[in-house]
Parts: structure tokens; C-alpha cells; sequence
């Protein structure tokens, strides 16, 4: 079973195949907790709010290891 892991959030993909389960959780996170903001992020970075509820520009790997904190 595949549960959203950002705080707060219940969701939980309902779907016949692992699969279909990573394709509604990608869509839910595009979805609803993914933001557009209008800066200039470099090739290969992500931009990331921190816990103060700043955006940070960080590598992928970077934020990666941001969130499994």
C-alpha cells in the first residue's frame, strides 16, 4: 500500500497493480502538493520549502535526503 508521505496528509492509492499505485501517487503529489514558482532553478535542482516555509534550490539528491530527515 502506497500512503503520501508529506505531514498531514491521509492519502492512499487504491489501485489493481503496484504500478497503477505509483501513477496515482505521482498524480496526487503533482497534484496537491507541488507548487509553480517563478525563479530560476539550474538544470538538475529542485526547489524545496523548508519547515519556516522557505524555498531552497538544492539537487535532487539533496532534496532526497532533505525529506528523509
Amino acid at each position: 500500500m502506497i500512503r503520501c508521505s508529506q505531514d498531514g496528509c491521509g492519502w492512499v492509492a487504491i489501485a489493481p497493480s503496484e504500478r497503477a499505485a505509483w501513477k496515482q501517487y505521482e498524480s496526487h503529489l503533482l497534484g496537491t502538493h507541488v507548487e509553480t514558482v517563478e525563479t530560476e532553478v539550474p538544470d538538475g535542482h529542485v526547489q524545496v520549502r523548508t519547515e519556516n516555509g522557505e524555498w531552497k534550490t538544492m539537487t535532487r539528491e539533496q532534496a532526497r535526503e532533505f525529506h528523509e530527515e
